[in-house]
């Protein structure tokens, strides 16, 4: 088994990385994606180790993060595409320019939104990565979580992103958000969704801390 740094100082080591505002800046092909590096290794490892066909991912942004999953689908020789939602995206670059990617403009926590988007999809479709990264406040969260995860499969993959804030262990000021979200979803829904604990463990700490699932 791979050691692993004990939680304070992985704590503090992504507390620190957090508050320098570094992630700002990282850049995938020139794209802005705020992602930390270890979270965007896990992610290609998930999609290559899994099979997966199809991503969705909530929140856009600039676009980075929606370019790096549709190379690695493409790597991959995955059948499916990326399919990025975002209400009001900062885009860096023409997503229709690229083969594998859709956008969708529109609210990622609408259960009717999640129906059409998730319908579309080839009845016979491969194993499926949920991302959700858009607003993190806990409402939004639970509404994305609510309108989503129950059209996952079993063996369909869920991440949550920035469970980190709200004091666990950055922006204490934030209040209730993804980590808040999740705790009452999976109160609600116990049988759905399995904790990928290795997964999580894996590089010591993420910016997705507790926030890796498996469909059961």
């Amino acid at each position: 088994m791979t050691p692993q740094p004990d939680r304070d100082t992985a704590r503090e080591f992504v507390k620190q990385f957090h508050e320098s505002n570094v992630w700002k800046t990282i850049r995938y092909r020139g794209i802005r994606t705020l992602k930390y590096p270890m979270d965007l290794w896990n992610y290609q490892e998930i999609i290559h180790e899994r099979g997966i066909d199809w991503v969705i991912e909530t929140g856009t942004r600039h676009g980075g993060s929606a370019l790096f999953f549709a190379d690695q689908l493409r790597l991959r020789g995955s059948r499916g595409n990326v399919i990025t939602i975002d209400p009001f995206p900062e885009l860096e670059y023409d997503l229709a320019a690229h083969p594998n990617i859709g956008q969708v403009r529109g609210d990622s926590g609408s259960a009717q939104l999640a129906e059409a988007i998730h319908s579309r999809l080839p009845p016979g479709r491969g194993p499926l990565f949920l991302i959700l990264d858009a607003d993190h406040s806990r409402n939004h969260v639970l509404r994305e979580l609510n309108a989503h995860v129950p059209h996952l499969r079993p063996g369909d993959y869920l991440v949550v992103e920035d469970t980190i804030v709200n004091g666990h262990p950055v922006r204490p000021d934030h209040g209730p958000g993804p980590r808040e979200a999740l705790g009452e979803f999976l109160a609600a829904h116990p049988d759905l969704l399995t904790a990928d604990e290795p997964r999580n463990r894996r590089f010591g700490f993420s910016m997705a801390d507790e926030g890796y699932f498996i469909r059961n």
